[in-house]
């Protein structure tokens, strides 16, 4: 008896109201307009009552015998919440987290100055988003992973020529990790892609090493406003932005004409699960067909021809089992951490702003620690 009632108190300690910032057992939100949305709505303001009633609905299973513990799910929570919350400082005292498998909610938590509709920047969580985009181009027929550069940008004909589309979205090109034009406002991105291609040396032989980097996120960008004739933003928009619920997202604000599309996205952590989400159900959202199953499994391909099997398109590789990866991740400068488990079937995300330094180990122990419980 002594044991339960520890471990009801610890239960009604991850299933406190929303003013604490604890964990809320919880549905996903449901939007008339968009039925299957995918928002974590248990991570705002919402309150959960926990009287005996509700405490009894969260330990024990409603349908069996009130002295059997739904053991699994709630332990799983309460191990989930209290990593979080004693890693707090590492997340500069401000994180959200969200775990789901299908439609579910398996976990969620936030902690700190921001909430989920939060709009802020992501870094290098915009490598997957800007080569979604590519990979529509390429099922439209308008381009192919394995064109040279050259082909679309007269100015990398040069030492840069061999350079292909794959290439640059697997950190194989050769080229410089960052430029001093990315973040110029008075460049277009035409400019900023021909400085590079004419300023810039190469690092290695092109699809003999690999460097992560965003600058040739920015020259595949280019390759796609050739191509269509249409600024990134409106390429963006048409081909993700407005199939995933991401209407409202940009690309660099401070300098729109030349947006850095490995780094430059401003979203909130529901616009980026939906995106997630999409990946996670091999390319379709809410019903929609966004990328082919094909195209997210080259996603999460080795891109690299084995000189880094880590790399994918946009997607870090891990625990790999025959070259296959069984989870596939997304890492940034400002902490932001996403990940899917083919494996286990979920997904999951960690928003932050507190920096790769100190977030990296927890982010990547909260993976093995959600990889070991589900």
């Amino acid at each position: 008896m002594k044991h339960l009632i520890l471990f009801m108190l610890a239960v009604m300690a991850v299933s406190c109201d929303g003013q604490k910032n604890s964990p809320i057992p919880h549905e996903l939100e449901q939007d008339p307009l968009n039925p299957i949305d995918t928002v974590c709505k248990a991570c705002k303001d919402s309150t959960f009552a926990a009287g005996e009633a509700d405490l009894r609905y969260v330990v024990f299973d409603k349908n069996g015998p009130m002295n059997i513990p739904v053991v699994t799910s709630v332990r799983n929570k309460i191990t989930f919440y209290y990593y979080l919350k004693s890693n707090i400082a590492n997340y500069g005292n401000s994180v959200m987290a969200y775990i789901g498998r299908g439609d579910s909610t398996l976990f969620c938590y936030r902690q700190g100055e921001y909430n989920t509709d939060s709009r802020l920047p992501i870094m290098s969580a915009s490598k997957p988003v800007t080569a979604a985009v590519i990979m529509t181009l390429v099922e439209a027929g308008k381009l192919a992973l394995d064109d040279k550069v050259s082909k679309y940008i007269p100015s990398f004909n040069n030492e840069k020529k061999e350079i292909t589309i794959r290439q640059l979205l697997a950190h194989t090109s050769g080229l410089v990790y960052e430029s001093r034009f990315d973040s110029r406002s008075d460049l277009t991105l035409q400019q900023n892609i021909d400085s590079i291609a004419l300023r810039t040396q190469l690092q290695f032989v092109p699809g003999k090493g690999a460097l992560y980097g965003s600058v040739s996120y920015g020259v595949a960008s280019r390759i796609a406003e050739i191509v269509e004739k249409k600024s990134w933003a409106t390429i963006f928009q048409e081909r993700i932005g407005s199939k995933c619920g991401m209407e409202d997202v940009i690309y660099s604000p401070d300098h729109p004409a030349n947006p850095a599309t490995g780094y430059g996205i401003m979203c909130s952590m529901n616009e980026y699960l939906r995106f997630l989400t999409m990946i996670y159900n091999k390319g379709t959202y809410n019903g929609v067909r966004v990328l082919s199953v094909a195209s997210v499994e080259t996603m999460e391909a080795d891109n690299s021809n084995r000189v880094d099997p880590t790399y994918g398109l946009g997607l870090w590789r891990s625990e790999f089992q025959n070259n296959t990866a069984k989870e596939v991740a997304v890492l940034s400068a400002r902490g932001v951490h996403a990940w899917i488990n083919r494996e286990k079937n979920y997904f999951g995300l960690l928003f932050t702003q507190a920096g790769f330094d100190t977030t990296i180990q927890p982010n990547l122990a909260f993976r093995k620690l959600v990889r070991e419980n589900l």
